[in-house]
């Protein structure tokens, strides 16, 4: 039930930030799926690559994916969290956007992203 709970806390920060869009309404498993909000995307000089690049540097592995058409870079965070650690993951993001928004030119990412080029995420699996 606690990575019920976790899930749906994420989800619920997650819908409250403009940037984002979460995939479904509700969560029915201990994992939540998001991405990029299309009108956010038009204009945003970052792609979630970036925000998994930048979120990897404190230590999360939370892997952005390219996917077919209508759900494009998705990103999925796993079951086995606690609250503190939830809360720190939406705080490392919230930062991560807020720099993101202040860049004045597009990511490497981002050009290739508009530029239709298959991008893969770099977090290490085994």
């Amino acid at each position: 039930q606690n990575s019920m709970d976790i899930a749906k806390y994420c989800h619920q920060q997650i819908g409250t930030m403009k940037c984002f869009k979460n995939y479904s309404k509700e969560v029915v498993n201990p994992l939540f799926i998001w991405m990029m909000d299309p009108e956010y995307d038009k204009k945003a000089k970052w792609t979630l690559f970036d925000l998994q690049a930048k979120l990897q540097q404190s230590g999360w592995m939370v892997p952005a994916y390219t996917m077919p058409k209508n759900i494009e870079n998705v990103v999925v965070v796993r079951q086995g969290m606690s609250r503190d650690m939830a809360d720190m993951l939406m705080g490392d993001i919230r930062n991560a956007v807020a720099e993101f928004e202040q860049l004045e030119y597009p990511t490497t990412s981002r050009i290739k992203y508009d530029n239709m080029e298959h991008q893969k995420g770099k977090v290490f699996t085994h």
